[in-house]
């Protein structure tokens, strides 16, 4: 019986589809911007974000609703997304806590920022972190020219967004999802490395 040769050519690696990642956000604009500019920033091969803005006004767990009911709407149309993250600022929310556990329970990632998402955007040009008002949180990140009445500014540094994780770790060391941080901290980093593919 002849021998059959095996060709040389060597078999191409299967690519693996990128990870699918939801993000729900509360805020209607200044969020979504960030997101979708770090996702272009980022061009990362093994994850790419969606991002769902949801005018539920400042309810976290209605928030952490709409993501499960986009998820589930996604999945049985079988367009399924790989993780479901929910960003909420901490603002006055009475209901973060239960939105923290309604997270959990559906295995969606529900990232805070305290007190709110500037936060997190000031450490992408400072390495500061003193609590301040909502008030001085906006004008700080106006007067940093990082955003104007709640748009991104177009120059917004996302090369930076390694130092400002780098930041959010150290002001805030046990930093999780489905976690309230000191004031200030962001849950951000999560997301990062999630859209890095990690």
């Amino acid at each position: 019986m002849p021998v059959r040769r095996q060709s040389g050519r060597t078999s191409r690696p299967t690519r693996q589809a990128a990870r699918r990642i939801l993000v729900v956000t509360e805020g209607t604009r200044t969020e979504p911007q960030y997101v979708e500019g770090l996702n272009s920033y980022l061009r990362s091969r093994g994850a790419t974000a969606v991002v769902k803005s949801v005018p539920v006004g400042k309810d976290p767990v209605k928030v952490v609703r709409k993501g499960i009911e986009i998820r589930d709407n996604a999945a049985s149309n079988e367009k399924n997304y790989d993780v479901c993250v929910c960003l909420v600022d901490v603002d006055q929310h009475q209901a973060l806590p239960a939105a923290c556990q309604l997270a959990a329970r559906e295995s969606i990632l529900l990232l805070v920022s305290n007190l709110k998402f500037e936060t997190w955007l000031r450490w992408h040009v400072e390495d500061k972190h003193s609590a301040l008002s909502t008030t001085q949180l906006d004008d700080l990140t106006a007067k940093l020219g990082l955003v104007t009445k709640k748009m991104l500014a177009p120059t917004f540094p996302f090369h930076a967004v390694h130092s400002a994780c780098e930041i959010a770790r150290r002001v805030d060391p046990n930093l999780a999802a489905s976690r309230i941080g000191p004031d200030p901290s962001s849950a951000m980093p999560v997301l990062v490395d999630l859209m890095l593919g990690r």
